[in-house]
């Protein structure tokens, strides 16, 4: 019982923080600009559908050197994207269990 006490209590456990953020980074730097281009494609998109799959990899997501400070940063949260979904629904259910 003193055990599921401390767990009761404890604000965050670390142990699924740290697997949650390297699963949801993981799919966000490889699956989830996959499937905005091949989305964007199927749906008609002209801004995919005149480039190619290594234009856009190369070009418009992983490329953070030479564009200043606001493509890079805009880059990055575009790569983050899925964890920081993931976070705010999260936020977003805790606070709900404690305000009910």
């Amino acid at each position: 019982m003193q055990g599921y006490e401390l767990r009761k209590n404890e604000f965050i456990d670390w142990g699924k923080e740290l697997w949650l953020a390297l699963f949801f980074l993981t799919i966000g730097f490889t699956i989830w600009p996959l499937m905005v281009y091949f989305l964007g494609q199927a749906m008609g998109v002209e801004y995919f559908s005149g480039m190619h799959l290594r234009t856009w990899a190369e070009s418009k997501v992983y490329f953070l050197l030479n564009d200043g400070f606001v493509r890079p940063l805009a880059r990055i949260l575009f790569l983050c994207s899925p964890y920081l979904l993931c976070v705010l629904v999260r936020f977003g259910l805790f606070f709900s269990r404690r305000n009910a």
